[in-house]
Parts: C-alpha cells; sequence; structure tokens
C-alpha cells in the first residue's frame, strides 16, 4: 500500500505542476498580447506595404524617384523605395533628374602654395594646423611646403 500511495502523490504532483505550467503560460501569453495591442502604430509608411526584395528594380526606384523634388521628400513619402535605392548602390542614378543636388566637394580641388601659407598663418603650432586642417596640411608636407608655410610658427 506504501508504493501506491507514492504513486498516487507522484502523479497528483506531476497535474498540479502541469496545471501550474500551462497557468504560467496563459498568463505570459495575455501578457505578451497586451503589449503588443498597446504598441504605436508606424503611420508615416501605412500607404507602402511590406515587399520583397526583388520588387524593388532599378527602373521602378528611378520611376519612384521622378515624382519627388529632393531626396529628403522621397525618403520621407516612399521609404522603402529610397532604402532599396540606397541599399543596393542607385541613389545617384535614381536622383540624377535633381537640378540643384549637387555634392560639395570635401576638399577643395587646388591647394597651392599660397592657399597652404594663409591656412597655415591661422595656426600658432605644427601641431595645431595638423589637427584643424589636416588635408592642407598633408598637402604641405608632401609637396615639401611644410618649412615654408610654417615658417611665423614658434619652433
Amino acid at each position: 500500500m506504501g508504493g501506491f500511495a507514492l504513486l498516487q502523490a507522484t502523479y497528483l504532483l506531476y497535474l498540479l505542476m502541469g496545471r501550474h505550467f500551462m497557468i504560467s503560460q496563459n498568463i505570459q501569453s495575455n501578457f505578451i498580447k497586451s503589449f503588443r495591442s498597446h504598441t504605436p502604430v508606424r503611420t508615416w509608411c501605412i500607404d507602402q506595404t511590406r515587399s520583397e526584395d526583388s520588387y524593388w528594380t532599378l527602373m521602378l526606384c528611378m520611376e519612384e524617384a521622378t515624382k519627388y523634388q529632393s531626396r529628403e521628400e522621397w525618403e520621407q513619402k516612399s521609404p522603402i523605395s529610397y532604402q532599396k535605392a540606397i541599399k543596393r548602390g542607385w541613389l545617384t542614378k535614381c536622383t540624377s533628374h535633381l537640378k540643384d543636388f549637387r555634392r560639395k566637394p570635401s576638399v577643395p580641388a587646388m591647394w597651392t602654395l599660397e592657399r597652404c601659407i594663409e591656412t597655415a598663418k591661422q595656426c600658432s603650432k605644427r601641431a595645431e594646423f595638423k589637427e584643424k586642417f589636416h588635408y592642407p596640411y598633408e598637402k604641405a608636407r608632401l609637396n615639401g611646403w611644410l618649412d615654408i608655410c610654417c615658417a611665423h610658427m614658434k619652433r
């Protein structure tokens, strides 16, 4: 009789643990459902459905881009096509119709000795010149003008 009582107790414990597990799963799923119902909805792209990668071709992106006057407007009104153009490296091709869009060159086209000297005059030490105006400093160093440009500086 002792073995049977132990078996009954084990079975009862198994049932209780299973019931507890089901209850805890139910509480967790209700929590997740309530959280999902309170998350904000993205309204900025409500008119665009998520599509597979193969939908946006170069021609479709170019056609979509021609509808807008600036990159910012395209990015706001058609974010999926804009992101696909960036991801696939088509952004400059797609925005070639924009007249006023030009990238500013990161460095001037010509750094002459005179321009390097003018720039260097704004600094009192070589380290400051190198830190503030890295490109003219390197141009002067590579061309052998660094001593001429930094002649006014204290050593």
